[in-house]
């Protein structure tokens, strides 16, 4: 599932949960608008063309397309969004497919973008056709590689073409989604997951996001439930690990601008993971990490110790030295005990590393001005080492 960029989604229909299904989950894995293409008939009630609306359909006349949704899709596709048609034109049993409608294709070849399928099975269990109440049930969402398409034939053989794999791709999609994932497919969609939230994390700061940081932490925080339903309930996993991990980030992000009482509370979350983690994982980085920044941050009532501080810190600039990050907290746990020729080595491999994007920019200016303020106070060379 591209993360940005237009596209043609292509799911199997069998019940008017697939809307609420894909949206929640697009949600999370796209910030640009999604649409769904939807019989004018919905449109026709004041109350549900109001849901419908909301829900980001558009209207289309399936026996006179108009102008007017040729305009309107046109639109979807510039502002990057994904376009949702549901190519057997209603909603069927969910397996078999229905025959599919060529629409989807024909606005996927006309705008020239990419067409991916994706299977549902289980909604129709929901919200099942003729039903008025949904019922309570899980479903298994697989999406599919974009479809394979040869420019070199013409519009109507393009069209054509892709109709037909994308019924070939989708039928064996939907036979997946009717199976409950094996191990190794699931350990890959909840390893994906957890990959998706902590870029969904680095996003939120780096400084040049555009939506706002309590929209992503909902992202991640869903990415994460979704990366826990598939991964496996083996609590050595390094994928529930993982996601364990960043869960304890999100927290302490939270404490962070939280009232003062309240962050002792949700600080005790984030040393419980990390070191119930590093229990079965002891070189994770980011556990390490963690748990060094909340022995430095909390006073030693409760619990803080800075030379535990500085046992993770250590361990963590020690094995993430590629990233700033850990070397720059081990150094700034140094200078709070004392230990200033130390902490200027560290500092000075902060200084001399590339900076490429905000963050790390920022790292660097705070790493050249603790080095000068221990330069000044202590003697420590102020000349680049080698």
């Amino acid at each position: 599932m591209p993360v940005d960029g237009p596209f043609v989604l292509v799911p199997n229909h069998s019940s008017f949960a697939d809307h609420l299904v894909l949206d929640a989950v697009l949600a999370v894995l796209r910030d640009t608008p999604t649409r769904y293409l939807t019989k004018a008939e919905a449109f026709v009630h004041p109350v549900r063309r109001r849901w419908t609306e909301g829900m980001g359909g558009i209207p289309v006349d399936r026996d006179r397309p108009g102008k007017e949704l040729l305009a309107a899709v046109d639109a979807v596709f510039a502002d990057r969004g994904a376009l949702v048609i549901y190519p057997e034109g209603t909603r069927g049993p969910g397996w078999p497919l229905l025959p599919f409608k060529d629409g989807a294709f024909r606005f996927a070849v006309r705008a020239g973008v990419p067409v991916i399928p994706v299977a549902m099975w289980g909604a129709q269990h929901i919200l099942p056709k003729g039903a008025s109440l949904p019922r309570r049930a899980g479903v298994r969402v697989v999406f599919g590689a974009p479809l394979p398409d040869d420019t070199s034939l013409s519009r109507p053989q393009r069209v054509s073409a892709l109709t037909e794999s994308a019924y070939t791709a989708l039928g064996s999609l939907v036979e997946t989604a009717r199976t409950e994932p094996g191990p190794e497919r699931a350990g890959q969609a909840a390893r994906e997951l957890v990959r998706r939230a902590e870029d969904t994390v680095e996003t939120m700061l780096s400084r040049t996001d555009h939506l706002p940081a309590a929209h992503r932490m909902r992202q991640a925080r869903r990415l994460l439930e979704l990366a826990r339903l598939t991964a496996s309930d083996n609590p050595n996993d390094p994928v529930r690990a993982d996601a364990r991990v960043l869960t304890a980030r999100l927290t302490g992000l939270r404490a962070l601008d939280a009232p003062a009482p309240l962050r002792p509370v949700l600080l005790s979350s984030v040393r419980k993971d990390s070191e119930a983690v590093l229990r079965h994982h002891p070189d994770h980085l980011m556990a390490r990490y963690l748990l060094g920044r909340w022995h430095l941050l909390m006073p030693r009532v409760l619990g803080g110790d800075r030379g535990e501080a500085i046992r993770h810190l250590r361990h963590a600039a020690r094995i993430g030295a590629h990233d700033t990050r850990y070397p720059m907290a081990y150094a700034e746990a140094l200078i709070a005990v004392g230990r200033h020729p130390e902490a200027a080595g560290q500092l000075r491999d902060v200084i001399d590393a590339p900076a490429p994007d905000l963050r790390t920019a920022d790292r660097r200016r705070r790493a050249e001005a603790h080095y000068h303020q221990l330069a000044a106070a202590g003697g420590v060379p102020t000349t680049r080492r080698g």
